[in-house]
């Protein structure tokens, strides 16, 4: 059919019955008009009742994709005690100029990484997949266009879905294995001991377990945790893997603390550094930092010990050491430390090359409820000081849990940034195991205990879907408890010095506790100095320096030529060049140092 013929109102009947046959079968109309009629499909599912129209409309659609992205979290079901929110006033569809009469209206929706082009009811379907269920996403706040299109990248194809292979899901249900036998074991043998257990939170050790696993992956040569006391003594026994036999003898009558690290101190505070292999047989050294009672003191030695090996490692992109800092939602949003921390992570003098931050939130503080602990909505805001992505995370749902953790590691390793991952879950037992929460928390607890045991219900899901018999399942908890149960009876023969201090291993070889007396030769001679001073006072040919500063390093150098007396200043200046001199490096920080 010709231009002019289409142009003819004679033949409007003639176009709608090709378009019918058209619909029917695309092959039997001429391949022009088959363009024409795809191209006018493409435009909208039914005829817009106005331009204005169909454009308020897609205007409103952009701006309920943007909507979710920022408000999303706020549908997620993330508390594993509660139902989440059933709707959320900015996110109705009223909002947008939208309607239920516009559900089955085709959009444009590529802003949605995935989706080019969907009804209302698709689009509703895919944001609500990927921000509103046990994953909840804030990072709209950032400034930097490329992490959110990052992030958007890889959250939105998948729906923020994990998609685990069967050795994957199987590493995480030993891992919760194992973590909760491992509570249960000390529960039943060392009866009212004070352990903090991680009951009810038991999702950081797969957790942990996942990033220990991908590290080597990214050319990661050492992860340095620091952690309070919650979960502790879990993490050291199955991510560290500190021998079973020393952490059952700190709990016995007749143990030689003189035998262990930091001896004197409680077995929760202690550290312990280890070596371990991934699946793939790729190496990892790890290191939990000593900690003390005072909530969130380690996170500035956890950042200075990396930023000490990542120079030792002549890490100069700070990708081969890594920091991970486990907090407690009450800690992370009340002891200003965190704050300092955070504020130093992007300072050249100071910068780690990004932290991986993971808040076990069991939503509770002691006896203190989040409503009396923070002004904030989440315990986790203060980390958006520094524009890092917040993933919240519902802990009872072990997969989405970890799937968040190996993001966190991919995004520290690509943009050298801190990323924070705030796990909800609760606290089974009191603060301690001699608390009894339910004086304080009646109506909490009441809940916590129909909660059933996490590792129960990822199991049963795995038989279900066939990625696991029950054979297998008790396999797992057979060989574990025979473990945890030959390692007692070897503690229960007698005292046992286990442990070489293990804080003067490696690097550390050859120093030991004892403090020496004996005097130390710290001067260097005239000569040496002489060296020193000459080269503190020569001004390289490409540097202009102020004109008043010329006479005092003349005079400076002079003085100790002539065997003057030097001032403070110079003398310090001397110190830092004997021991550059002697291959020792020196670090200055803070104020006035430059």
């Amino acid at each position: 059919m010709s231009e002019g013929a289409v142009a003819s109102r004679g033949n409007l009947d003639a176009i709608e019955d090709a378009h019918r046959r058209w619909r029917q079968d695309p092959s039997s109309v001429d391949e022009s008009w088959r363009y024409f009629f795809e191209g006018f499909e493409l435009g909208s599912v039914r005829p817009a009742a106005s331009g204005v129209d169909e454009s308020r409309l897609q205007s409103g659609v952009i701006r309920l994709i943007y909507a979710y992205r920022d408000l999303g979290h706020f549908l997620a079901h993330l508390d594993p005690l509660n139902d989440p929110r059933p709707s959320y006033p900015l996110l109705e569809l009223a909002e947008f100029g939208l309607s239920e009469a516009d559900m089955d209206r085709v959009f444009d929706t590529s802003p949605f990484y995935g989706l080019p082009r969907a009804s209302l009811r698709e689009l509703l379907a895919a944001l609500r997949d990927t921000y509103c269920r046990t994953v909840g996403v804030e990072y709209m706040h950032i400034q930097d266009t490329r992490i959110r299109h990052w992030l958007q990248e890889r959250m939105e194809p998948r729906r923020n879905r994990p998609s685990f292979d069967h050795a994957q899901k199987l590493r995480i249900l030993k891992s919760l294995h194992y973590a909760e036998l491992f509570e249960y074991f000390l529960q039943t043998r060392f009866t009212g001991q004070k352990r903090f257990s991680l009951e009810g939170s038991e999702t950081l050790v797969p957790v942990l377990e996942a990033i220990v696993e991908k590290a080597p992956d990214y050319l990661i040569r050492e992860i340095i945790i620091g952690m309070s006391h919650r979960g502790r003594l879990n993490v050291l026994a199955n991510i560290l893997r500190k021998p079973y036999e020393e952490i059952f003898a700190q709990f016995e009558e007749n143990y030689l603390p003189e035998s262990m690290d930091g001896d004197g101190d409680v077995k929760y505070h202690l550290g312990f550094s280890s070596d371990r292999v991934n699946s793939r047989g790729l190496q990892l050294h790890l290191s939990l930092a000593p900690n003390p009672s005072h909530l969130e003191a380690v996170d500035p030695v956890v950042e200075g010990r990396t930023r000490a090996k990542q120079t030792a490692f002549g890490d100069v992109e700070r990708k081969k050491g890594v920091p991970v800092l486990i907090h407690g939602d009450a800690a992370f949003a009340g002891q200003g430390l965190v704050a300092e921390t955070l504020n130093l992570s992007q300072l050249e003098g100071y910068t780690t090359g990004g932290t991986i931050h993971i808040i076990v939130n069991n939503q509770i503080g002691f006896t203190t409820s989040p409503a009396d602990a923070r002004s904030t909505m989440y315990c986790s805001d203060v980390g958006k000081m520094i524009q890092a992505p917040v993933f919240h995370v519902n802990g009872e749902d072990a997969e989405a849990s970890v799937y968040v953790a190996e993001l966190a590691l991919e995004f520290r390793q690509t943009f050298g940034c801190d990323i924070l991952i705030d796990m909800y879950c609760f606290r089974r037992m009191g603060h301690n195991e001699g608390d009894d929460p339910s004086y304080t928390q009646p109506v909490m607890y009441a809940n916590i205990k129909k909660q059933p045991k996490l590792t129960s219900v990822y199991q049963d899901r795995l038989i279900i879907t066939g990625d696991l018999t029950a054979d297998e399942a008790e396999a797992i908890d057979k060989k574990f408890e025979d473990k945890l149960d030959e390692s007692l009876h070897e503690v229960k023969q007698g005292p046992h010095e286990y442990a070489t201090m293990h804080g003067f291993d490696g690097r550390w070889q050859g120093m030991t506790p004892e403090y020496s007396h004996a005097p130390v030769e710290t001067g260097v001679s005239e000569e040496t100095l002489r060296f020193i001073s000459a080269g503190l006072v020569r001004v390289p040919d490409d540097f202009t320096f102020h004109p008043k500063l010329a006479p005092q390093l003349k005079t400076r150098n002079q003085d100790l030529v002539d065997r003057k007396p030097v001032d403070w200043a110079f003398a310090e200046l001397l110190a830092f060049g004997s021991l550059l001199l002697e291959g020792t490096p020196v670090r200055l920080s803070g104020q006035d140092s430059r």
